[in-house]
């Protein structure tokens, strides 16, 4: 009888041996292709990128850290435009993400408000920046959340409240060329073209490689002499 319990837990820890040493395989070769997936990213190669995070999951489906695979194939998503995989992914992130990792947290609502203005549901991508502002004002990229939400509003025709957003993303950054030009586009939309002139040149200014900081000045200039 004693043998037999013997041979009975020697079995058992033979099992625990094999499925933890599968176990660490499968985690061996998660975390290849999850690091091959940041590699890809960075290269710009978006499908291969996707591809390698999808593998991660389908080998590890329950891996303790599989937000930051969602996060990241929602980042990749997001860049090759598919935004409806993006917010599912960025929302699948979001769930899974502990409630201490703020950053990430603060990133997750930042990229799937990006994906909800690329689909043109502006109400959900406002409610987004909303909550990562709140979530971290002082994140240094706190500015290009304020920036796109002011697209956001300018989207949804409210055209005070994206004024509002791209002073306060200017008030950070006070050599921010993107909110100058979109303040800027702004005022000439409501009919203020010398403040509209004013914030163009400026965006032209600080980057005057960029051509539709030049054709908004020389829009502007025309309307300024048919007047």
């Amino acid at each position: 009888m004693k043998k037999s319990l013997y041979y009975q837990c020697l079995f058992y820890l033979f099992v625990a041996l094999f499925l933890n040493a599968c176990s660490s395989g499968y985690n061996k070769y998660a975390d290849e292709y999850y690091e091959q997936g940041l590699i890809l990213f960075e290269k710009m190669e978006y499908d291969r990128s996707i591809e390698n995070f999808t593998k991660v999951l389908e080998i590890a489906p329950y891996g303790e850290e599989n937000y930051k695979v969602y996060f990241n194939r929602g980042q990749a998503y997001l860049k090759n435009r598919q935004y409806d995989k993006a917010i599912y992914d960025l929302t699948k992130a979001f769930e899974m993400t502990p409630r201490g990792e703020k950053n990430l947290q603060f990133q997750t609502y930042s990229s799937r408000g990006d994906a909800w203005l690329g689909n043109r549901q502006y109400a959900s991508a406002i409610e987004d920046y909303s909550r990562a502002i709140t979530l971290l004002p002082k994140h240094k990229e706190v500015k290009y959340v304020y920036n796109n939400r002011g697209w956001a509003w300018e989207r949804r025709k409210e055209y005070d409240k994206a004024i509002e957003d791209y002073s306060r993303a200017l008030l950070i950054d006070p050599r921010f060329d993107r909110s100058y030009y979109a303040r800027g586009y702004v005022w000439y939309k409501k009919g203020d073209l010398h403040r509209a002139l004013r914030d163009a040149k400026e965006a032209l200014k600080l980057n005057p490689e960029i051509k539709i900081y030049d054709d908004l000045v020389y829009e502007i200039k025309t309307s300024l002499k048919n007047q």
